[in-house]
């Protein structure tokens, strides 16, 4: 493969443009190199993606499907993507299961489906999104019934049709109103 180095800047003929560290110089002996082998691309290319994600992981956990596409916003290598996805899988740092759980638990104002949809956009699959959703409803019904109250005086309708918007069923929400009536 063609390519060319400018300063820490690699280009290639797609135009893609791969910024090199010092490691990178010396680890794949760019000095003066106008051309690069299959292997030694693919060896670059997976390197640099993997320190990229390292640097990404650091700052916080991701669901794989969304360091993905960070990763691709940097290189759109998906084959090489993949592989360096299922490096830090391997090693344990991405695990969907448990970034949904905590995910989850920091979004307690949201209901089921609204969280269930952003699980299914990260690439979920619909056992683990039931496993963490629906054994925990009756944490739920108290979730909704705090924010009925945070909610206030404003007219009923308006209070339904927010948390609805917030992913709570309106079933959901029916319970928790007549349990709070109960509690009066």
């Amino acid at each position: 493969m063609k390519i060319s180095i400018k300063g820490n800047k690699l280009f290639l003929e797609d135009g893609q443009v791969i910024f090199l560290t010092k490691e990178l110089y010396s680890k794949f002996s760019l000095n003066n190199k106008d051309n690069l082998s299959e292997q030694e691309f693919y060896s670059l290319v997976y390197y640099r993606l993997k320190l990229s994600a390292y640097n990404m992981l650091l700052k916080r956990d991701y669901f794989k499907k969304e360091l993905s596409n960070k990763l691709k916003e940097k290189l759109n290598f998906p084959d090489i993507i993949e592989d360096v996805i299922e490096y830090f899988s391997d090693k344990g740092y991405l695990n969907d299961f448990e970034k949904a759980q905590s995910y989850a638990k920091l979004h307690s104002n949201y209901g089921k489906n609204k969280l269930s949809y952003f699980f299914q956009q990260m690439g979920l699959d619909r056992e683990s999104i039931h496993d963490i959703l629906y054994n925990n409803e009756e944490n739920e019904i108290e979730n909704i019934k705090n924010l009925w109250l945070k909610l206030g005086n404003k007219e009923y309708n308006k209070k339904v049709a927010s948390l609805m918007r917030r992913g709570f069923t309106y079933g959901d929400i029916k319970k928790a109103i007549s349990s709070l009536d109960k509690e009066e």
